[in-house]
């Protein structure tokens, strides 16, 4: 994305493209990983009438 001459910057001046997608692979599996445990916690926090609630102002908003 960015021009040539900016790969000056860069260590070792070059973009490093499979150092860049292996970074990205580990932060994408870091944020995977605590997703599900963290969903089923807040999950279990609320009552399902809460959800009801939230979910029946949701859609008036939607119609409004």
């Amino acid at each position: 994305m960015l021009p040539d001459a900016m790969a000056v910057a860069e260590i070792g001046e070059s973009w490093r493209h499979l150092e860049t997608a292996l970074m990205l692979g580990l932060w994408a599996v870091a944020g995977f990983l605590p997703a599900p445990l963290v969903l089923r916690r807040m999950a279990r926090r609320q009552s399902g009438s809460a959800v009801e609630e939230q979910r029946r102002k949701a859609a008036q908003q939607r119609t409004t």
